[in-house]
């Protein structure tokens, strides 16, 4: 299923929306689509369309964090995980680097 990227900033928070699935083919889009944004310190990203997630999909989002704290802002909320895309942030302990939200 194709990734689809919705995007919203508002003052210095970018909202994005994620459905679809984030794999090898989508990755690329996701982070360039969030990285282009400038003059932003919070990145809140809704998960509940997501249906898939892969391990470059996790790499979009450890790029993303990177290319924010570069900037000395760190601040990115996950929100909406299904329970089996949650586990894999479990597993790979990436829940002790961004904040997860029910």
């Amino acid at each position: 299923m194709e990734l689809n990227v919705d995007l919203k900033k508002e003052n210095e928070t970018l909202f994005v929306n994620l459905s679809g699935d984030l794999d090898i083919n989508s990755n690329k889009k996701f982070k360039d689509s969030v990285n282009k944004v400038k003059g932003i310190k919070n990145i809140v990203v809704d998960c509940k369309e997501l249906s898939y997630v892969d391990s470059t999909g996790l790499g979009a989002f450890i790029s993303i964090y990177k290319n924010l704290k570069q900037q000395g802002k760190e601040n990115i909320l996950i929100k909406g995980l299904k329970p089996h895309i949650k586990k894999i942030f479990l597993i790979t302990d990436l829940d002790k680097v961004f904040k997860i939200e029910e």
